[in-house]
């Protein structure tokens, strides 16, 4: 079963996120000036304002916090007085770190009534993001609920409140949080960041069982992110779906192997599946790089499944001219079709985007949709990308099997 954090840490996260107390209103509060021009305040209250105003900005946060507690013994206070204190020490124990004394602070605020309008949305905020440093998620995703009534979550906002919903296992709501995330961030420019965001969807749709979503999922992850673990995912995703369809199946390979994603077993697998399609060169670099990579043992059976792979090369070398003579020959597509495999298993890819556009063009194929990814790719590997999507458009169309890895080599490939 894929873990929940075997993708996304809550605390990786966290690193891109750090509490701040920018956007806090303070006021500068020299003792005269505060007690002669703002009423409600006691002269010696403003002056240890003052002294711990002036104490913080040296950075001595602890000394400013203690000056402001002892000015709140001086209860009760007037609501300039429990404003202009408490903000203060908002700002002294976030400086401090003390994240407990903002939260009681941020709350005794809040209790008074007397916050609103973008006060309020800073306050809920501030409490969220110190609930979630603090790995308290019921009381981070709480406070985050109530900054969503003020219609206030940011892109930030909606990655922490998805986290905190992951962490406490609520995978249906964290999928929608998610999604939001990730669509903020693409409205502001800003998708590079949806890496992790993505990571944890993808988990969320398989908590809950969502399989096409999380299909879909993990095809954005390789258009953002590829990684092997995602490309594995994809294979087994694939695998059960198409019945291990040798076409899907080598498709996909061919994209893990063009991405570099290719491990363990998946050397062999797409070996063996390039071979059943008629195409030895694909199976030889296959075997030899996961040779080269210690993914694939050098044992009796490997280096002869090698070894009859690199003979097949030299045959199919040998027969090409009059393989190409007989495919223009006839006028259905099959055995251009043939050809072309011939060609992209030599890699020669003008030659067989060539006889795949005639296979295409003749029809009467097997399986059109295989002629259709030989065509793509090959397009794809001379850099013609709105050719090769036609094409991998039109592989999709010929057969729903293959309409998926079409689709995929379409944004990715």
């Amino acid at each position: 079963m894929l873990a929940v954090n075997s993708f996304f840490r809550a605390g990786a996260m966290a690193a891109h996120l750090v509490l701040s107390v920018a956007g806090l209103s303070l006021a500068v509060l020299p003792a005269e000036s505060v007690a002669q021009s703002q009423g409600g305040w006691r002269k010696e209250l403003a002056d240890k304002a003052a002294q711990a105003q002036a104490a913080g900005q040296n950075g001595n946060y602890s000394e400013a916090i203690r000056l402001l507690k002892e000015a709140k013994t001086n209860a009760p206070l007037s609501p300039q007085e429990e404003q202009g204190i408490n903000e203060l020490l908002i700002w002294a124990a976030s400086g401090a770190k003390e994240h407990k004394l903002v939260l009681a602070t941020v709350d005794e605020r809040l209790a008074t009534g007397r916050v609103a309008g973008a006060d309020l949305t800073r306050k809920l905020r501030l409490k969220a993001t110190t609930h979630y440093a603090l790995r308290d998620y019921r009381n981070a995703a709480a406070a985050f609920d109530k900054l969503a009534a003020q219609g206030a979550l940011t892109a930030d906002d909606l990655t922490l409140l998805g986290t905190s919903q992951v962490q406490l296992r609520d995978f249906g709501r964290a999928a929608t949080t998610i999604e939001k995330a990730i669509a903020a961030n693409d409205k502001a420019g800003r998708t590079s960041k949806n890496g992790p965001l993505l990571e944890m969807l993808n988990s969320a749709y398989f908590e809950t069982k969502q399989d096409a979503k999380r299909k879909e999922t993990l095809h954005r992850l390789m258009a953002v992110a590829p990684k092997a673990k995602v490309f594995d995912q994809l294979v087994n995703v694939y695998a059960n779906e198409s019945g291990k369809d040798p076409v899907v199946m080598v498709n996909l390979y061919r994209l893990g192997a063009a991405k570099g994603l290719l491990s363990g077993d998946q050397f062999v697998d797409y070996a063996e599946r390039a071979l059943d399609l008629s195409s030895p060169g694909e199976a030889v670099a296959a075997l030899e790089k996961g040779m080269a990579a210690g993914a694939v043992k050098k044992d009796d059976r490997n280096n002869k499944v090698l070894a009859d792979a690199k003979g097949q090369v030299v045959r199919v070398k040998s027969t090409l001219v009059q393989q190409e003579k007989e495919a223009q020959a006839i006028k259905t597509g099959e055995p251009d079709a043939k050809l072309a495999t011939t060609y992209f298993t030599l890699r020669n890819y003008p030659k067989a985007a060539e006889a795949a556009q005639r296979a295409v063009t003749k029809g009467n194929l097997k399986r059109a949709d295989d002629v259709h990814m030989v065509l793509g790719i090959a397009l794809a590997n001379q850099k013609k990308s709105a050719d090769a999507k036609k094409a991998f458009t039109a592989a999709g169309a010929a057969n729903t099997r293959s309409k998926d890895v079409a689709n995929l080599w379409s944004s990715v490939g």
